[in-house]
């Protein structure tokens, strides 16, 4: 596996990502849109992309036609990873990844595989995320993968029991804290993940696995009010 790291994009994932790098002794690049990408994928083995930065797939096809044997790990929320991975030259070398939100401290990985991505390319993506001390988990290329699909179902039940006037949403959060030792509530959950993220794929479980995912009204208010939690100062609660 190539030592050479090339990342696509700025904020915390990807500067955390940056440090975990650099701890492990790989030569890092860091690059966030406005640059010449095309000599930097040339001489990378592995390029982690994060969300929000895109690159065309004529600029990627210029670097794997060079013969640069890259595994492209793009960050995936809300839509197939086959999809992102059919964007892009050589399916077969990407795989996509979740990160998750709430308990970054834990340094978890999702890995996602690619219906034409290669076997040999997710073991390898496996053996440089756990290189740089992150935990892994494999998911199939379904609706919601692994931890969206189970946090945004529970979120959406408490939601629905909450707007039909069952129980306050400070009680659901206190039942699910005391009764099931959960660490947070399921409002306390929507707020730290991202109330869009939750929507997001919440309509992708709707479409593709059956209406009983449908999101919450009261959930679509927040998201188009851009209520979305811990990262716009308001959610179910408030944090300013």
């Amino acid at each position: 596996m190539g030592e050479n790291v090339l990342i696509l994009g700025k904020g915390a994932n990807a500067d955390g990502f940056r440090e975990a790098c650099q701890s492990a002794a790989m030569n890092v690049t860091q690059l966030d849109g406005g640059e010449d990408f095309s000599k930097y994928l040339k001489e990378a083995g592995i390029v982690l992309q994060f969300l929000g930065k895109d690159l065309s797939a004529a600029v990627l096809d210029e670097a794997y036609t060079a013969g640069t044997p890259q595994i492209r790990l793009a960050e995936t929320v809300g839509r197939s990873v086959t999809e992102g991975a059919g964007k892009y030259g050589n399916p077969e070398r990407y795989v996509g990844f979740s990160v998750s939100a709430l308990f970054p401290e834990k340094k978890l990985v999702e890995l996602i595989k690619g219906e034409k991505t290669k076997d040999e390319t997710l073991t390898k993506a496996k053996a440089f995320f756990e290189k740089i001390g992150f935990s892994t988990v494999i998911s199939q290329d379904r609706a919601g993968y692994i931890l969206d699909r189970v946090i945004a179902s529970m979120v959406n039940e408490a939601i629905y029991v909450s707007m039909y006037g069952l129980a306050r949403m400070e009680d659901i959060d206190q039942m699910m804290r005391l009764a099931v030792n959960f660490p947070m509530g399921p409002f306390e959950f929507a707020d730290t993940m991202g109330l869009d993220r939750i929507l997001m794929n919440l309509e992708w479980l709707a479409e593709e696995v059956g209406p009983q995912y449908r999101p919450c009204p009261l959930l679509k208010r927040k998201v188009e009010a851009g209520f979305l939690g811990k990262k716009t100062g308001r959610g179910f609660y408030s944090y300013q």
